[in-house]
């Protein structure tokens, strides 16, 4: 393995993928926050549910084409390198983003527009499947041991300010358009907004350096690193999928499904706010993680969750504006504390030979099943059981399972760290 490397500093790493969470995070969330408009442009029906359920399906594909880009992005970054990979993910998210704005509608073109959306839908979810996994990775391995739950967090921030910076061009739209206004072309411009904010990123992260840790493992390169990562142990590859389930599908319900059921003018705010909350108990959760370790954080957010997921459903459909904000809040607090140490824990469960692959696998499929189907899941189950509550329960279930997992797990990550504690002593 090749040992120089050019230094860059702490700030330039964590800015570097901070910015670039946010740039892939804004283009790949503005096409859930313009759902109700894309549905009547691209799946036109007499039934508005059916189109609302057609177009999030369209939603839940770039989710599910996410492990795709995940086994190439682990590929990449496990031969090739974390940088390289990085790089890659963030150029093949700016092309479609920028082609979704410049598409011809349903009306204009017929079967062929929801064809192409689907297809510029796809790429996205591929190059989602390697940007937040290598992400973490990059800034996990440039961390001092001590502060590998700080600097992983800049990830998960970065990705809640690009939800945030799409929630903000949506409301924008909303204040500045009538709404037929936006149907006709006002739609069209937070996509052709990713051309600029693709080259920004891009001129970012290539001056970016590979990491030490990647530059300094003995370990010979793995010709099959996506098979090490499965196979070598199956069982903690697949709890590490479910020790996401929270995460994902708690996430996608509060920002996207949820605010769109609440029935009061305030509704257009909520997922700002649940945003803006979660940052901070981000950062509060990973702060405190490098104190009392990742694991008995994880304990405490995932239990929270538990404690505010039905309160923060109840209060969407039958609440008062005022507490479906303090409701939706305190889910928010809660699944904040749970981002803010799951970045690290997650890391260094895989050896750095295949870390790539192992991570970004695990984490897009918890994010294909769990978190991409998550608003259809929901309009489903409140179709087929009649009960508005039905989502909460879903995601109850969901904690329980990550909860389960993380448990487990635990044995495993300390495995991996003590196993490479004492590779570099007898080195």
């Amino acid at each position: 393995m090749q040992n120089t490397k050019k230094h860059i500093s702490s700030s330039k790493i964590i800015i570097s993928c901070f910015a670039g969470n946010l740039l892939e995070w804004y283009e790949f969330a503005i096409f859930g926050f313009l759902t109700p408009y894309i549905s009547q442009l691209f799946f036109p029906s007499d039934n508005p549910t059916t189109s609302l359920l057609l177009t999030y399906g369209i939603f839940a594909t770039g989710f599910v084409m996410r492990p795709l880009g995940a086994i190439i992005a682990g590929h990449i970054g496990d031969l090739y390198g974390r940088k390289f990979s990085l790089v890659l993910s963030l150029l093949m998210m700016t092309i479609p983003t920028t082609a979704i704005g410049l598409l011809p509608t349903f009306n204009q073109i017929g079967i062929y527009a929801p064809f192409l959306i689907l297809c510029c839908r796809l790429i996205q979810g591929i190059s989602l499947g390697g940007e937040f996994s290598g992400s973490i990775i990059y800034l996990i391995e440039n961390a001092p041991p001590q502060r590998r739950g700080f600097f992983g967090s800049w990830a998960d921030m970065g990705s809640s300010m690009g939800m945030i910076l799409a929630t903000l061009t949506s409301l924008a739209l909303t204040f500045a358009l009538d709404k037929q206004q936006i149907l006709d072309w006002g739609w069209r411009l937070p996509f052709l907004l990713g051309i600029i904010f693709g080259i920004l990123g891009l001129v970012m992260r290539r001056k970016l350096a590979e990491t030490p840790e990647f530059l300094a493992s003995t370990t010979p390169l793995i010709k099959s690193p996506i098979r090490e990562a499965i196979l070598k142990d199956p069982l903690k590859f697949l709890l590490s999928i479910t020790f996401l389930a929270i995460n994902a599908t708690g996430y996608y319900l509060l920002v996207i499904y949820l605010p769109q059921q609440a029935t009061s003018e305030s509704s257009l705010y909520l997922s700002f706010v649940s945003l803006i909350l979660m940052m901070p108990a981000t950062f509060i959760g990973a702060t405190l993680s490098d104190k009392i370790g990742q694991y008995k954080m994880l304990l405490f957010g995932i239990c929270a969750s538990m404690l505010t997921i039905i309160p923060a459903v109840y209060a969407t459909y039958y609440l008062p504006s005022i507490w479906i904000f303090i409701y939706h809040g305190l889910f928010s607090i809660s699944l904040g504390l749970c981002f803010g140490p799951r970045s690290s824990f997650i890391v260094q469960l895989y050896p750095v030979p295949y870390r790539c692959s192992g991570v970004a696998i695990s984490y897009n499929i918890a994010n294909a099943v769990f978190g991409g189907t998550a608003p259809l899941m929901a309009m489903l189950m409140v179709e087929l059981t009649g009960s508005k509550l039905s989502p909460g329960f879903l995601i109850l279930a969901m904690a329980l399972l990550s909860l389960i997992s993380t448990i487990m797990l635990n044995r495993y990550r300390l495995a991996v760290i003590f196993g490479e504690a004492s590779l570099k002593k007898s080195a």
